[in-house]
């Protein structure tokens, strides 16, 4: 598994409100391009990374996240997630046996929990700021190797 995917979509290792009861798929607050802005970031020591930008495209079910950087050894990475902010769980192909959960938590605020065998591995919100020009990735959970990590990864709204 490739250290950078920890970030953007939650697989770790290897939550129940409808989009359509928060704003709506027109104007969600999340919608658009994200840059990493690494000077106000705080980086976990095992999950560094160079660069990334996420893009969030909404409809009335679904959340589409598009990631793209490169990771500390320089290489591209790049990908898709679909998720469904209905509080249900969905099995994470990349990772037998891990299911995802995610739920709008608030208008700006979207939560997802990735667990295995019924227990949390990794949790993490994307909060857009009221002006609407940050987004706050907060990740915690469980790596690879076993440790546990947690990060802050601020974005500005490209």
């Amino acid at each position: 598994m490739k250290r950078f995917l920890l970030i953007p979509i939650l697989i770790v290792t290897a939550s129940s409100l409808a989009l359509s009861q928060t704003s709506g798929a027109e104007g969600n607050p999340l919608a658009g391009i994200w840059k990493a802005n690494l000077s106000k970031s705080k980086q976990h020591a095992n999950h560094q990374f160079q660069s990334a930008t996420l893009r969030f495209e909404i409809s009335d079910d679904t959340v589409l996240l598009t990631f793209t950087g490169v990771n500390m050894s320089g290489q591209q990475e790049s990908g898709t997630r679909k998720l469904h902010p209905d509080g249900k769980e969905y099995p994470i192909a990349e990772v037998p046996g891990v299911v995802e959960v995610a739920r709008w938590v608030n208008s700006r605020t979207l939560e997802m929990v990735a667990k295995k065998d019924g227990k949390v591995i990794g949790e993490g919100t994307y909060q857009v700021s009221s002006d609407g020009k940050t987004l706050t990735a907060t990740i915690r959970g469980t790596d690879g190797s076993g440790a546990e990590f947690e990060q802050v990864i601020v974005f500005d709204r490209e």
